[in-house]
């Protein structure tokens, strides 16, 4: 009887950990993961995030939905829940693991990049820190822990050159998200011409204190725009990373005219006229929708007060900041009020040529961010730098062997 030919064993898989703490980092690893498992490479993802890198095939430890942060004291409220994340990441790392990706989220990410270089894991940083905003600083604790910058900001690459860190432009992951969503639309017919009564989507953030903040005011502010427009409508996108109720318990009481969407921002974007916007990514993706919009944005006093002195941009929202030259409105603290919000929405409402104009600005914009497949070029630099830990492993290894 023959001998059956012994199966050759597979390769162990590499364990990869990918750290998100909002949603849209959440958004950005859960394209990421696809990229990586598409490479038709043994891999194992786990890390900190959302529901996009749940359905992308990540491992999720521990939710973003515990981490969602915005302004500089608010940071002090949670510092229970940071220091317990920081602790399952650290136990993680520990178990077992091959290369560290980080995502944005930089006061608790660097951290964890110096706990991962203790234990000699290589660290991948995706989406870098707003360090052209402030504390640029932290290029020098970045250059110290971080294997690999991948950007995703055209500017953004000449800063880590500058200080000799490996950094690649890759695009803009909003890319590759939009050429999907553009795609489903067609499939499913959806690109309708819009009703006549005008849609306002409402972006109110996807943090708790963010939208407790601004939803209520734009709420306010569609209600006085609903004299001009009686038959105006209202579309809120609902994000993953919110509790559940929070949006409903916030608009049980209006008398507007409300669809929720649950599905991506762009399904609201592309049904809308204007939007009214919390600066972020969003203003991003509005940027690619070609929405003419509002940009918002309220935070403590002192949380503002402190950030007057220590950030430093011509502009808040990331639309304006790649324009280099800001033309999106930004309704700051006070000046984000529902009078103020309410005349803005109504002049691009009315004025169809400054509506126009918008329209090109944001094109403009679009057509900095780079090309589509961002992340699929992300994965391939995340692999090459993990093939070449594992290079650098080798002779260790062998010395440790026993001798023939």
């Amino acid at each position: 009887m023959d001998k059956e030919t012994p199966k050759k064993p597979s390769a162990k898989p590499s364990r990869i950990m990918i750290i998100a703490g909002e949603a849209s980092g959440d958004l950005h690893g859960g394209g990421l993961a696809e990229a990586l498992l598409a490479q038709n490479r043994p891999v194992e993802l786990i890390g900190f995030g959302g529901q996009a890198m749940r359905k992308a095939g990540v491992d999720v430890h521990f939710d973003i939905e515990k981490l969602g942060i915005v302004g500089l004291i608010e940071v002090l409220f949670q510092l229970r829940v940071l220091w317990q994340a920081y602790q399952s990441a650290v136990k993680l790392l520990k178990e077992g693991i091959n290369l560290l990706v980080l995502i944005d989220f930089s006061g608790f990410n660097l951290r964890v990049a110096k706990a991962a270089k203790k234990l000699d894991i290589p660290v991948v940083y995706y989406v870098s820190p707003q360090v052209w905003a402030w504390r640029a600083s932290r290029v020098k604790t970045i250059a110290k822990y971080v294997d690999q910058m991948i950007v995703i900001l055209p500017f953004e690459k000449a800063i880590y050159d500058k200080a000799r860190v490996p950094c690649a432009f890759v695009g803009h992951p909003l890319l590759d998200e939009l050429v999907h969503i553009k795609k489903n639309r067609q499939e499913e017919k959806k690109a309708l011409p819009k009703q006549a009564p005008p849609a306002i989507a409402l972006l109110p953030g996807s943090r708790k204190r963010e939208v407790l903040s601004l939803l209520p005011v734009m709420l306010s502010a569609m209600e006085q725009l609903q004299e001009a427009f009686p038959e105006l409508r209202v579309l809120i996108p609902v994000a993953s990373s919110l509790p559940e109720a929070l949006i409903p318990e916030l608009i049980a009481d209006s008398s507007l005219p409300i669809t929720l969407v649950k599905g991506t921002v762009y399904d609201v974007f592309f049904d809308a006229d204007i939007a009214v916007v919390a600066s972020g990514t969003a203003t991003l993706q509005g940027a690619l929708a070609g929405i003419p919009m509002i940009v918002v944005y309220k935070i403590s006093w002192l949380s503002y007060t402190l950030a007057k002195y220590l950030i430093h941009v011509k502009a808040i929202s990331l639309a304006n900041i790649v324009a280099d030259d800001p033309f999106i409105p930004e309704l700051i603290q006070d000046d984000a009020s529902a009078a103020r919000i309410a005349n803005e929405v109504q002049h691009l409402l009315k004025d169809k040529a400054a509506s126009e104009k918008m329209k090109q600005n944001l094109s403009q914009v679009a057509s900095r961010l780079g090309s589509a497949g961002a992340s699929d070029r992300a994965a391939k630099i995340i692999f090459r730098v993990l093939d070449e830990q594992m290079q650098r492993q080798k002779p260790a290894a062998a010395i440790s062997g026993p001798l023939s």
